[in-house]
């Protein structure tokens, strides 16, 4: 009793902080509940998973992503059925909100504030006697023809050497960044915007994108710490941009989302924050990696040529 009171008054007083104090825009924190309701409207029973012939008890990763074909009213529909086990510690998501349904609420919202996202079809989850979280799953239709971005680039506009990939190239730019000023607009931050979360298609010279995979995002409407998430959005951007994008290209993402010409001050200061924060967060794990591959296969064509040496 005295928990749920103090709870009551905590929410009571944050409430009234994030709509008195303007950290949220008027309306946003009823926008918010709607986004969540619409989200639970889409639970789904657990057999579901047996009509679609998924064994979550068989697997033993974190997650694995399934393609299915749904069926519902006699429509069938190309799917993918992502689901979450929990498995590494007796106390592993002990009365914690799953991952799926947080996934299904911000895929509803990129939509309803004009970001493209695959439409969610449901999701679903188990706990044990505990309230402790043991699998989870989300099913969001496919968008035919849809590729990683990274996938997309280096096929479809590899660099500017020809005005076609330039314009293409633009285009991706722009949009990635209005979109991205659009979630910070309402305090949203995605916290795992890599290019592997952006699915791509073109249809007629038309270049369609959408933004996927985000159970680990969130709205922050406290003020405090929101620079810092907002380079961190950038910097999961960069870690390839950096590889694919030309500098000019990048501070044109800057510029876009700053709203600022591309050689003003604040575009130089934040694309500069951008890439320290990188440098610190991601570039050296990421250059370990590559290190390690590189030396992995000139150690199998070393392997290979010793093997096929005639002896």
């Amino acid at each position: 009793m005295v928990l749920k009171l103090f709870l009551n008054h905590r929410n009571s007083i944050t409430r009234r902080t994030f709509l008195n104090g303007n950290v949220l825009k008027p309306g946003l924190w009823q926008n918010i509940k709607r986004h969540e309701a619409l989200a639970g409207g889409l639970r789904l029973d657990w057999s579901v998973l047996n009509e679609l012939e998924v064994d979550a008890s068989a697997i033993r990763d974190r997650s694995r992503i399934f393609q299915r074909v749904y069926t519902k009213a006699d429509t069938s529909v190309a799917v993918y059925v992502k689901v979450y086990t929990y498995k590494k510690h007796p106390f592993q998501r002990l009365a914690r909100r799953g991952r799926s349904r947080v996934e299904a609420r911000n895929l509803i919202f990129f939509k309803n504030i004009g970001i493209p996202a695959p439409r969610v079809i449901g999701w679903g989850q188990r706990r044990n006697l505990w309230g402790r979280l043991v699998e989870e799953f989300i099913i969001t239709e496919a968008v035919p023809g849809a590729v990683p971005l990274d996938v997309f680039v280096k096929s479809a506009c590899p660099d500017n050497s020809r005005p076609v990939h330039a314009r293409r190239r633009e285009e991706i730019i722009d949009k990635i960044s209005l979109w991205t000023r659009k979630l910070h607009d309402h305090n949203f931050f995605h916290n795992d915007l890599y290019w592997r979360n952006i699915l791509a298609q073109i249809n007629n010279e038309a270049i369609k994108l959408f933004w996927i995979d985000c159970p680990a995002g969130g709205f922050y409407p406290l003020p405090t710490g929101r620079h810092r998430k907002r380079l961190k959005d950038f910097a999961t951007l960069d870690k390839l941009a950096r590889l694919y994008c030309t500098k000019q290209e990048r501070r044109r993402f800057v510029s876009g989302y700053l709203i600022c010409p591309e050689g003003s001050p604040e575009v130089e200061s934040f694309s500069k924050a951008v890439s320290n924060y990188r440098r610190r967060r991601f570039d050296p794990g990421d250059d370990r990696k590559r290190a390690m591959a590189e030396g992995g296969c000139r150690q199998s064509l070393k392997d290979s040529a010793k093997k096929n040496k005639p002896r």
